[in-house]
């Protein structure tokens, strides 16, 4: 049942990270069409403009400035651009337009004509020449010059909106829809095609813009709205990737709780058991004769009665992670007794078995401050440790040396060793190394290592591991030496 509520929140994030992802995109595409859309028809608004400007600029060469005040009200007008581009895209069957400026040093004169015929001739119309005191020649080298000012005029303003590329035009008569000039490559597709506009007076011809590309200038616009969508959809993905790990780690830990707590029986029996057996030797060998093996029993018995006092009280502030934050009561504590003391504690245990522990002694002591209860503790769960995943053969080396800084100690077994990328994870809170690939076939309550880490950083000490399959463990700790 937690499977598959687990498989149907996976699939419920899955699902909400692709509809929000599909929204962004929507969104964003729709959003690009639009600024698309608006940027070509500021781009035909330009040339449109650039043009009207044009055609005004080329009737002040036919007569005096100073008389082409109402000229330029009427040629540089929006209503007249909205007049012109209504006549220019008048495509009807039957009616030909025309169209024609007279410009003398008096007036200038605008005819915008429809003629409806039944058969139109499809034969062009002759050039109109305007300003009588200009020769044909000087007309057409202006408006060579015209169509100069025009790409020039135009190129300019596309450098203004972000456009840098190279454009293309084509040139049309009046009347024709066959371009006579034009600079674009055989085989170019344009991206975007501007209407023909009217640009100069003499031969009434039209210019049109070829642009290979205008997304680029749009994407560049939206950079901000694409930004924060992609920050948008990252955040979502890394805010349920975060909630997943927590989950997970909260499925994790309560798994490895009630593990602890169907595990916490066996680990409550063994000093227990150890107890009782001691009282049945007691009673078994009348070691009431024997004052010395009796005390040596009894030493036995209140060791393991304290080490399962302390074992109770983890297991009550499991829940509150606080089962090795008792204060310490610190003393001068000579840690080769501490250990012999824990060893002695396993005599029973030992008898049962094919282990061994071998522990030299040093001549003098090793001293160092330190609580007795947590510092037997803490050797108590090595040597468990080792006990645990040895097995009965377990031959386990204990050593003790010092310098002038530190006390080290050793505990090396002969057991099946730990992989590296156990390493790390062994001390954590609940972790035990699985001995058949996820299984747990070793009971264990997954505290003690990590029991034992808090207590040694707890005395300013340091603990670490050596060991590859196959080849057993060592566990090396540090203390400070007692000044």
């Amino acid at each position: 049942m937690k499977w598959l509520k687990a498989k149907y929140t996976y699939v419920l994030i899955v699902l909400s990270l692709l509809v929000s992802t599909g929204l962004q995109v929507v969104w964003l595409q729709q959003l690009f069409e639009a600024q698309q859309k608006q940027f070509k028809d500021e781009i035909e608004s330009l040339v449109s403009k650039t043009a009207q400007a044009n055609l005004y600029y080329s009737i002040t060469k036919f007569k005096d400035p100073g008389n082409l005040s109402l000229a330029k009200q009427l040629f540089l007008s929006p209503q007249w651009e909205q007049l012109r581009l209504a006549f220019d895209n008048m495509k009807i069957q039957g009616i030909r337009t025309s169209s024609r400026i007279i410009v003398d040093n008096d007036s200038t004169a605008v005819i915008l004509g429809l003629s409806v015929k039944n058969n139109p001739s499809k034969k062009r119309a002759k050039p109109v020449v305007i300003g009588s005191e200009s020769s044909p020649e000087e007309l057409r080298l202006r408006d060579s010059l015209s169509l100069i000012e025009m790409i020039k005029n135009v190129n300019a303003a596309l450098k203004k909106i972000g456009i840098n590329s190279r454009s293309y035009y084509n040139i049309y008569a009046q009347d024709s829809t066959k371009a006579f000039q034009s600079n674009v490559p055989a085989g170019f597709k344009p991206a975007f095609t501007t209407r023909s506009y009217l640009y100069n007076i003499q031969n009434i011809n039209r210019y049109q813009l070829n642009l290979a590309s205008v997304n680029a200038v749009v994407w560049y616009r939206m950079r901000y709205y694409l930004v924060s969508s992609i920050l948008m959809v990252i955040l979502t993905c890394a805010a349920f990737y975060f909630i997943l790990k927590l989950l997970r780690s909260q499925n994790l830990y309560a798994a490895a709780k009630a593990d602890f707590t169907s595990n916490m029986t066996h680990e409550l029996k063994t000093p227990i058991a150890t107890v009782l057996l001691a009282m049945e030797s007691i009673k078994k060998y009348k070691l009431i004769n024997h004052p010395e093996t009796l005390q040596h029993y009894l030493d036995i018995s209140q060791h393991e009665m304290q080490r399962l006092d302390l074992m109770v009280e983890k297991a009550l502030n499991v829940s509150s992670g606080s089962e090795a934050d008792q204060p310490l009561k610190l003393e001068l504590y000579d840690v080769q007794s501490g250990l012999q003391q824990v060893i002695n504690s396993m005599h029973l245990r030992l008898q049962n078995s094919d282990a061994k522990i071998s522990f030299n002694l040093l001549e003098e002591p090793c001293f160092i401050y330190a609580d007795p209860l947590h510092l037997t503790n803490i050797f108590y769960n090595l040597i468990d440790n080792a006990f645990k995943y040895s097995g009965k053969k377990l031959l386990l080396e204990v050593s003790c040396k010092y310098d002038s800084e530190k006390v080290i100690l050793t505990f090396k077994d002969n057991g099946p060793g730990i992989d590296k990328i156990y390493h790390k994870k062994i001390f954590e809170r609940f972790f035990r190394v699985p001995t058949q690939g996820d299984t747990h076939d070793i009971k264990g309550s997954g505290l003690e290592l990590h029991y034992v880490k808090q207590i040694v950083e707890k005395h300013n000490g340091t603990i670490k591991i050596k060991s590859e399959p196959g080849h057993g463990t060592s566990f090396i700790i540090t203390f400070p030496i007692a000044l």
